[in-house]
């Protein structure tokens, strides 16, 4: 197994990101991005301190070596050298010296074994994690104001197919909140827990029939459900078990909900039979497992979520009966006053996407070659 490459960060920078010194904040990154150490005299990777780079780009520089990034900045600005990952047998001896410096010698890098390149030619465009297409980047804190690149990070920090809620409602709140939390050293794991308690919160109000006030909880819940992850990518801070804490949280609570707002109905009168109350909630539940039972089969089928099988099934994701799209429905029906028939409504939006993610499951095995996603394209 290859060794994964040390790094040495160049120049001293003071500057802060994200409540972190810079020199914190690179040695977390570069770190979280696969480097064996940061600041090692031996190291085979040499970048600017100034640059703050996409993961993509800092994974593509670690694991090519001659790699030479050049990066032009700023409209009308020369091209700078950001980073140096030196050839088997190269030495760092005078090369250290080129970081940073404006409009390198690109014959003399090739000719001593780099191969130059800006951010597009080292790294792609498709972030299977976030399933997402972005462009890789390199931002220098010398000549980028800070709270742009904060911008730039926590942009880089969201999904690209989620649900209408989270991906138009939450990131401009979202970012602040993150921004927030981060310079006072808030961990992700505790907005986690807050999120948490407003989860048995929501609960109880729902169980009690308080349906204006079990929203609120249950916003306040997606919302910070949407904090934790930005502020754990942004900060450098996340980890395997903050990671199963956060999921194990959102794919469990969704049927409790759907159970007490059940209960809920039945404390007051709502005009529906007690059948359709019943069978809804049956809905609900059922095909909120079978709709998890289709997503893991596709994605062992096929290696890849079925959101991101073709342009349809993103749009799909962003409406398809998950917990935010019902509760936009529910809350439509609390405010019209008819808590019962929202009730309703989700079961027949849920049965509806079961069956559509049942036919693009269908139509995905029928192909004769294996899908693959619209974004790695």
């Amino acid at each position: 197994m290859t060794k994964a490459p040390s790094l040495r960060l160049i120049g001293d920078v003071p500057k802060m990101l994200w409540g972190l010194e810079l020199y914190e904040w690179q040695r977390r990154a570069w770190q979280k991005a696969g480097a064996a150490s940061v600041d090692d005299p031996d190291a085979r990777l040499l970048v600017g301190s100034e640059w703050v780079l996409s993961p993509a780009l800092q994974r593509a520089l670690l694991a090519t070596p001659g790699a030479a990034l050049i990066v032009t900045d700023k409209p009308g600005g020369a091209p700078r050298l950001a980073a140096l990952h030196l050839p088997e047998g190269t030495t760092p001896d005078g090369f250290e010296t080129q970081i940073n410096q404006e409009n390198p010698d690109v014959d003399a890098l090739t000719a001593a074994g780099f191969t130059p390149g800006d951010a597009e030619y080292f790294a792609g465009s498709y972030d299977e994690v976030l399933r997402k297409r972005e462009a890789p980047y390199a931002l220098s804190m010398l000549t980028t104001p800070p709270r742009k690149i904060e911008k730039r990070l926590f942009k880089g920090s969201y999904k690209g197919v989620t649900d209408l809620v989270t991906k138009y409602a939450w990131p401009l709140p979202a970012f602040h909140a993150t921004r927030w939390a981060a310079r006072r050293h808030i961990s992700p794991n505790t907005v986690t827990t807050v999120s948490l308690i407003m989860v048995f919160a929501a609960l109880w109000l729902f169980w009690e029939g308080y349906w204006t006030l079990g929203i609120i909880s249950a916003w306040l819940m997606t919302f910070l459900d949407t904090v934790d992850g930005k502020l754990a990518r942004t900060t450098m801070s996340y980890s395997k078990w903050g990671n199963i804490y956060d999921h194990m949280i959102d794919l469990i609570h969704p049927p409790f909900w759907y159970w007490a707002m059940w209960h809920g109905l039945y404390l007051v009168p709502t005009g529906i039979s007690t059948f359709w109350l019943d069978a809804s909630l049956w809905v609900l539940v059922v095909g909120y497992v079978l709709n998890r039972v289709q997503e893991g089969i596709f994605i062992g089928l096929f290696g890849f979520h079925i959101h991101v099988w073709e342009r349809l099934d993103s749009f799909a994701r962003e409406i398809t009966a998950r917990r935010n799209p019902n509760m936009l429905i529910f809350m439509g029906f609390v405010i019209l006053g008819t808590p019962g028939w929202g009730f309703v409504a989700m079961a027949a939006w849920t049965l509806f996407w079961l069956i559509f993610h049942q036919v693009r499951l269908f139509q995905a095995w029928r192909l004769p070659a294996k899908p693959t996603s619209w974004m790695a394209g």
